[in-house]
């Protein structure tokens, strides 16, 4: 579960810092935290095939509890994977826009939006690895994400399950 939490992330371009968490069917998954009063029922232990989803079912996320950002995964279909095509999952169908912000409020990035929108470019840079780069949510290239996605899948993984090394 935790893993598709993680594509979550690396396709919205976070930078994977802030804790989040899934519920399915009234259940909260955590990731793990010493900080933690309870011992939750953690995403890293919990395999997607054992939670018997259906056509429809819906998975609540919840990333950066200071700057809330919500995301509702619904399964859409379950079909058998082609033999010798799983180098080619997962992958993103569809999308549009450009990631989250990070530190940034849904509010403060509608407003963001809206003076693009107004003005038709962006002058607002963010620091990315390292780099000041602008940001523009109509540069979005599909191609693009999906052949980064396994490689920043990877990454945030690392970073959420190595967090001494970050």
């Amino acid at each position: 579960m935790a893993v598709l939490g993680y594509a979550v992330l690396s396709s919205f371009s976070t930078c994977a810092y802030h804790l989040f968490m899934m519920t399915y069917k009234g259940t909260d998954y955590e990731l793990d935290d010493e900080e933690f009063q309870t011992k939750p029922k953690l995403m890293s232990e919990t395999k997607l095939g054992k939670l018997k989803l259906e056509i429809g079912d819906k998975i609540h996320m919840i990333d950066d509890f200071g700057e809330e950002q919500e995301f509702e995964i619904t399964l859409l279909s379950d079909e058998e994977m082609p033999k010798g095509s799983g180098r080619s999952y997962p992958k993103v169908s569809d999308g549009a826009g450009r990631g989250i912000i990070d530190d940034m409020s849904a509010d403060e990035l509608l407003k963001l939006i809206k003076k693009i929108d107004k003005t038709g470019k962006s002058d607002f840079t963010y620091a990315h690895r390292g780099e000041d780069l602008p940001w523009d949510y109509h540069d979005y290239q599909i191609d693009i994400d999906n052949a980064l996605l396994k490689g920043e899948i990877a990454r945030i993984k690392y970073a959420y399950e190595n967090p001494e090394d970050y």
